[in-house]
């Protein structure tokens, strides 16, 4: 049977050109003058696809796009206007547009829009799929659905990326997924944290510099932006670079080369790029922290990586996978949550996001001690925790002492491979030695 599509304008003539243009084509059309009209009839009638204008009176394109991926995030939905502007587009796609077609379209463009994404609702199945194999994103919530269309649309082209959302909720992921779903996949994938560095070692990690260039500089050294070649190159925290920084970056943008410290060669770079901030970099633009013309040069597209908070149906699916990986990892038994524990993890903050929720199942894969990882230790008498959920929970700055602890003592207290296994420098595992002994000698 032919397939079923959806087309929504409130401009009669529109409709009647769309109906035209589907007599040439292997479909069966329905039109719709309103957005409430295609809602209250899918239930009736389920369409492979929907097209819709965006201005329209009441109910408009963009609340149409919400409503149907909110209750079937499978159904595709092409966004069609003749007011095009790239911030449209990119509202359209965060309210989960598989497409955006400009008025007036060619029957060709029209016709390869609706066969691709068609196919590609067929291939994902009717729901979101449980994990993005090819790259390595968990979750089956609408709003990670919404993010693997994202990435599919942002593989396709080759524009600069700004991937925005809270601290640990998948920024470097969600880059190596679109560095993935591109024609660059082949290529080498870069990533930098710019704010972790000062100015000066931060230009010359991406610039590179030359023998004698400063103090310690014994050989010339490639610099990030060349090293990437034809790949990408991911610059995260790029709101916390200084102003000096943001100049050189411009250029960089703006001539596609980079000049390594302490020469006067200027090297052709083809690598594309992707940044990442928690902070709001058009916020700081009008608070003057960040150039507007950097900003956007960076900011072709952005891509709003959702919180824990707003997933929290993605938060069992998580856990299952973080306890396969790090049972596995660790080679003990693979463990589980009680239902009531369960639901407790389900409704706690993760104000640090998925990367919080990794560290924590980690630590309790490593400290169980009976048949569920509810039973884990409880917590010590100066423990404090103010959340009514906490419960039987123990407070992560006392967990992340006793995990440092067993580490230490599985290495025989050998401080650089205690490091290695947590995935710290050895200063940071210093350093936090040094506050767990000024902890414990606090009266």
């Amino acid at each position: 049977m032919s397939k079923l599509v959806y087309f929504v304008d409130d401009d009669h003539l529109a409709c009647r050109l769309f109906e035209r243009a589907c007599s040439n084509m292997p479909y069966r059309c329905e039109v719709f003058h309103d957005a409430s009209s295609c809602i209250e009839q899918i239930d009736d009638q389920h369409p492979d696809i929907i097209l819709t204008d965006l201005n329209m009176p009441g109910m408009d394109g963009f609340e149409l796009i919400e409503a149907v991926h909110r209750t079937d995030p499978s159904l595709p939905v092409i966004a069609v206007t003749g007011q095009t502007s790239v911030e449209r587009a990119v509202k359209a796609m965060r309210q989960g547009a598989c497409d955006f077609i400009e008025k007036p379209y060619a029957l060709d463009v029209l016709k390869d829009s609706i066969d691709r994404n068609i196919q590609y609702a067929e291939l994902t199945g009717n729901s979101a799929p449980e994990e993005k194999s090819d790259y390595g994103m968990i979750g089956e919530s609408a709003e990670m659905f919404r993010i693997y269309r994202m990435i599919d649309k942002l593989g396709s082209v080759d524009c600069s990326v700004v991937i925005s959302g809270e601290s640990g909720s998948g920024k470097e992921l969600a880059a190596r997924a679109i560095h993935t779903a591109g024609n660059r996949r082949n290529e080498p994938f870069v990533a930098i944290d710019c704010g972790s560095l000062p100015d000066s070692l931060l230009e010359s990690e991406l610039f590179g510099h030359t023998k004698g260039a400063f103090t310690g500089a014994t050989k010339d050294r490639v610099g990030l932006f060349e090293a990437a070649g034809k790949g990408t190159i991911f610059l995260d925290e790029i709101g916390n670079i200084s102003s000096a920084m943001q100049a050189k970056l411009l250029r960089v943008c703006q001539e596609n080369i980079v000049t390594p410290v302490g020469s006067n060669r200027d090297v052709p770079i083809h690598a594309r790029l992707i940044s990442a901030s928690n902070r709001d970099l058009a916020e700081m633009v009008e608070a003057g922290e960040f150039r507007h013309d950097l900003y956007h040069r960076l900011n072709v597209i952005t891509l709003p990586m959702p919180s824990l908070a707003q997933r929290r149906d993605d938060i069992p699916l998580l856990i299952e996978h973080f306890i396969e990986e790090f049972s596995t990892r660790h080679n003990l038994p693979a463990r589980k949550f009680s239902d009531v524990q369960m639901n407790k993890l389900c409704q706690l903050p993760w104000k640090g996001n998925v990367r919080e929720l990794r560290n924590y199942i980690e630590r309790c894969i490593i400290l169980a001690e009976g048949e569920t990882l509810d039973e884990i230790p409880p917590p010590t008498a100066d423990t404090k925790c103010s959340d009514s959920l906490c419960g039987d929970f123990i407070s992560l700055s006392e967990l992340e002492r006793q995990h440092i602890r067993q580490v230490l003592a599985k290495v025989n207290g050998n401080q650089n491979k205690a490091a290695k296994i947590l995935g710290i420098s050895r200063t940071t595992l210093w350093r936090k030695l040094n506050e767990r002994d000024q902890d414990n000698q606090s009266p």
